[in-house]
């Protein structure tokens, strides 16, 4: 397994145990892992219906909550204000992606998670009790929950990471990966019905939230704790200092996953905000007309198709080494194609569309945090928490354009499929070419015939 490593990172292998012994010997996964899995699962799941609860009940329905709700909002110049209420999130998330390694590295991973809720319980309490009365400071909420969102995606895959075996850690954090899917299928199903058991009230629904992730909080703080013994992956619990795991870093093929994250999160991002509005605009206005019951189900299993993760995290197991690269190629390529076909009022090619959708959601999210332990994991937690902190940059830093791209295509008159053409599917482009710069270097022939692995890039 480490003739085809780097050599700084083969010497660095070599003095961690651990990591030295799953180089030649196969770990078993430790039954508790999987209880350890869903909890943290679970607190990102109830982060994202805190979330995402606006696209579930649609962009027209909070409009007109707050335009008879808000005083604010009797001047139609601050509907424009409605984007920040998504758009906030990403920036707090970029903000505390970095901070969380060192969260990570001083507390661990599963108390740098229960600091995340209880930041998202904090910005969702304050968005309850200002949803009515100051938009102002129900935005601060919203930046404060982007800061546990980041706590969150950082520390969680890392607590998977610790307690799962190279052998099955693909799949293990592609399940972890269905944070987003299955949050978002789930509010844009129940969300409105949620919100008509609330009453109607928008202040109650976020008190719904804040309920959910106290509970997932909790069951995070009992159930969750570092392996022990033969339990400890080669991704050691062990907190190293910043320093020590920097040669990592030093990668060609991680800054292009990074990268490439980015650009997959801008294309994908554009679908779980309006694929539900365009389901339902009608076919005069260039959409499917379809009743909001059927563009929320439909609406939310497409953008919920992330869900197929773990297929591609099976897959992403089962290739070698030097071939993990072409997952995350498959899959760029798909959601590209996706773009280019996205948001025409006609029934074959929304199939296509779909098709191709699910194809690439099944790869990228399966396959893009999995890949960062296989080239940091020598590094223990600090190094694999770093690793995830730069791919969370990379995942918000590209959702943050979205919802902006959308505004400025609208006011220039373009179409949905419009925006996707110009704004979209050139950025696809990028991606595939970063996602072949993926590919490992060959390894240089040295004297005696034995090839000798290039220095990490």
């Amino acid at each position: 397994m480490m003739d085809g490593l780097p050599l700084q990172e083969r010497k660095i292998i070599m003095s961690n145990p651990n990591a030295a012994a799953a180089a030649s010997t196969p770990m078993k996964t430790p039954s508790y892992a999987w209880p350890c899995l869903i909890v943290s699962l679970l607190c990102a799941v109830t982060l994202v219906w805190a979330w995402q609860w606006l696209p579930g009940i649609t962009f027209p329905v909070f409009k007109e909550y707050l335009a008879s709700t808000n005083p604010q909002f009797q001047n139609p110049a601050m509907f424009g204000q409605m984007a920040n209420t998504m758009g906030l999130v990403p920036i707090g998330a970029i903000i505390m992606a970095l901070p969380t390694t060192f969260l990570v590295q001083k507390i661990g991973p599963k108390w740098a998670t229960v600091i995340g809720m209880g930041l998202g319980i904090l910005g969702t309490l304050i968005c309850a009790l200002t949803v009515e009365s100051d938009f102002t400071i129900f935005l601060v909420g919203r930046f404060i929950f982007g800061l546990a969102l980041a706590c969150t995606i950082v520390a969680g895959p890392t607590c998977v990471s610790i307690w799962f075996p190279g052998s099955t850690r693909g799949r293990a954090m592609a399940i972890w990966s269905c944070w987003a899917p299955i949050g978002i299928f789930t509010v844009n199903l129940f969300g409105g019905n949620v919100l008509g058991v609330c009453g109607g009230s928008v202040s109650v629904l976020q008190w719904v939230w804040v309920v959910c992730m106290v509970i997932a909080a909790v069951l995070m703080a009992v159930v969750f704790r570092d392996p022990k013994g033969d339990e400890v992956s080669e991704v050691a619990p062990d907190r190293k200092r910043l320093r020590d795991v920097l040669p990592f870093f030093k990668s060609r093929q991680l800054w292009c996953l990074i990268f490439m994250f980015a650009v997959f999160n801008y294309m994908n991002y554009a679908f779980s905000q309006y694929l539900k509005t365009w389901l339902a605009t009608p076919l005069e206005a260039g959409g499917l007309g379809w009743d909001p019951m059927m563009s929320g189900l439909i609406g939310g299993a497409l953008c919920a198709c992330g869900i197929l993760a773990p297929i591609g995290g099976w897959i992403l197991d089962k290739l070698p080494r030097e071939k993990k690269y072409i997952a995350v190629v498959i899959g760029i390529c798909s959601l590209t194609v996706c773009s280019f076909l996205a948001f025409l009022n006609n029934m074959p090619i929304f199939c296509f569309y779909a098709l191709f959708f699910c194809i690439g959601n099944m790869f990228l999210n399966g396959c893009c945090r999995p890949m960062v332990p296989s080239f940091v994991f020598a590094g223990g937690a600090t190094a694999v928490s770093f690793g995830l902190s730069f791919l969370t940059l990379g995942q918000y830093l590209g959702q943050i354009p979205t919802s902006y791209a959308f505004a400025a295509g609208e006011a220039v008159g373009w179409t949905y499929n419009e925006i996707m053409l110009y704004c979209f599917v050139p950025v696809g482009v990028i991606g595939i070419i970063l996602s072949l710069f993926m590919k490992p270097s060959k390894p240089k022939a040295v004297e005696g015939g034995k090839p000798e692995a290039k220095p990490a890039e």
